[in-house]
């Protein structure tokens, strides 16, 4: 993978989690709240693999891409006590 295919899918992960809920538990630590929100993450991430062009159009490579499936992520996360909170 060449690192500018790399940087942009590392871009387009970044992105997305840029839409999701906030989730806030009473009591729960920050090392248990990121833990746990990883747990649920990986856990609704659903991964395949696709033929894309380079962006020169000179090659075709194969590319992971990743879906976060957000009903799964938000049923993970109350299933560990949080609640949907408003991000501030």
């Amino acid at each position: 993978m060449t690192i500018r295919a790399a940087l942009l899918f590392l871009f387009v992960f970044a992105l997305a989690g840029c839409w999701s809920t906030a989730f806030e538990r009473p009591g729960a630590t920050a090392a248990q709240m990121v833990g746990e929100t990883d747990a649920c993450r990986m856990a609704a991430t659903r991964g395949r693999l696709e033929l894309q062009n380079s962006l020169s159009g000179s090659a075709t490579l194969l590319l992971p891409v990743s879906e976060l499936d957000q009903r799964a992520f938000a049923d993970c996360m109350r299933q560990r006590g949080y609640v949907e909170g408003s991000i501030d």
